[in-house]
């Protein structure tokens, strides 16, 4: 590569838009950055509105998004302060009462410079901007008009963390994070409130499924669970929700977090003690998960109440057909208990104030 595609080791990645790309691997580095907004609904009588956007791009001459065919045009490089890159953004809309899946699929060039990621597209503005007192998410085109600021929360919240892991020498992944930010806006000129969750990704390997979850809470308070894992569930190229080959899987690593805002706490439980498990009910699945160590334990279910589906396919490899279901539910708290066996603490349901939720089942792989 260029030597002025490589970021130099001074960054601070905790910053959205410094993004790190000087170990990219072909068919396998995939980058994106990713909010998800969850929005009171003023019709109690709906479900809360929810709304994903993603920019995206990956190192590969050949892929199909839903079955629009892309390929990378344009690696990403830096130079004078900005990076460039060819890639797509995407979105899904759960409107209170439909999903609209998606609402944005589309190829664009991108430049990130300070304060500014900018697809640049003539048609539509779909730019993430701003700093971590106040970030601003747009899609607005001809047939959408979403305007949203995103102020700080708490100070646990808002917090931008940044993590890097090797699985190997050569097979790696970072990842920054905001648990969560205040949102207020429009939606085709009318006032919304809500909150946002966002995530930078950089993935230097085999895309395994996973099991993710994430509820943010009225009171301030914050769960979150994530699990890749491996087994037969590699093997599935379809997008029923019910498969012979949904058993066995073979976790990598277990993590359920809850920060209980009123305690200023947070409590986590590691793989030994956590376990997960689902049925189907009126096609959208119902997700439980447990932990349980020596001081604590918590248990909740998570029910959705509707369904977007990201279909990624590359070509095939090794034989096997590469093919990634990417799934996200917008979901129902429909029970929580945490305590601690001292007797010191305990937090129900309804503790907890509203809650909004979704949560993720990925299965396939890419490779």
């Amino acid at each position: 590569m260029p030597e002025d595609t490589i970021f130099p080791d001074n960054i601070d990645h905790s910053i959205p838009w410094h993004l790190k790309f000087d170990d990219m691997l072909p068919r396998l580095s995939w980058y994106w950055w990713w909010w998800i907004f969850f929005m009171d609904n003023p019709d109690r009588s709906r479900k809360p509105m929810q709304l994903m956007i993603l920019w995206s791009t990956k190192y590969t001459d050949d892929i199909q998004i839903n079955d629009v065919p892309w390929a990378s045009k344009k690696l990403p490089t830096r130079k004078d302060g900005v990076l460039r890159f060819n890639g797509m953004t995407a979105a899904w809309w759960y409107d209170g009462e439909n999903m609209w899946d998606p609402i944005l699929l589309k190829e664009t060039d991108f430049e990130v410079r300070e304060g500014e990621l900018r697809p640049l597209d003539n048609g539509g503005d779909y730019r993430f901007f701003g700093s971590s007192q106040s970030y601003g998410v747009n899609i607005v085109d001809e047939q959408h008009d979403f305007r949203f600021e995103l102020t700080p929360w708490n100070d646990y919240l808002q917090k931008h963390r940044f993590n890097e892991n090797y699985y190997t020498g050569r097979y790696s992944y970072n990842i920054m994070k905001i648990y969560g930010m205040k949102l207020r806006g429009r939606i085709g000129g009318k006032r919304v409130t809500g909150s946002g969750y966002f995530q930078r990704v950089n993935v230097n390997a085999p895309a395994m499924p996973w099991y993710w979850g994430l509820v943010h809470c009225q009171s301030g308070s914050f769960i979150h669970y994530f699990s890749p894992f491996i087994g037969p569930q590699i093997f599935r190229s379809k997008g029923e929700q019910r498969s012979m080959l949904d058993w066995g899987d073979i976790s990598l690593s277990r993590s359920i977090l809850f920060y209980h805002r009123e305690s200023d706490t947070e409590y986590s439980f590691g793989k030994k003690n956590i376990k997960f498990s689902h049925d189907i009910q009126g096609n959208v699945p119902v997700f439980h998960i447990k932990g349980e160590d020596d001081e604590k334990r918590i248990h909740m279910v998570l029910k959705a109440y509707s369904r977007a589906t990201w279909r990624f396919q590359q070509p095939r490899r090794f034989g096997l057909k590469s093919v990634l279901y990417y799934n996200e539910y917008p979901a129902i708290l429909k029970e929580f208990l945490f305590e601690k066996k001292d007797g010191s603490l305990k937090v129900n349901k309804g503790e907890l104030g509203n809650t909004h939720a979704n949560f993720e089942h990925t299965w396939g792989k890419m490779l």
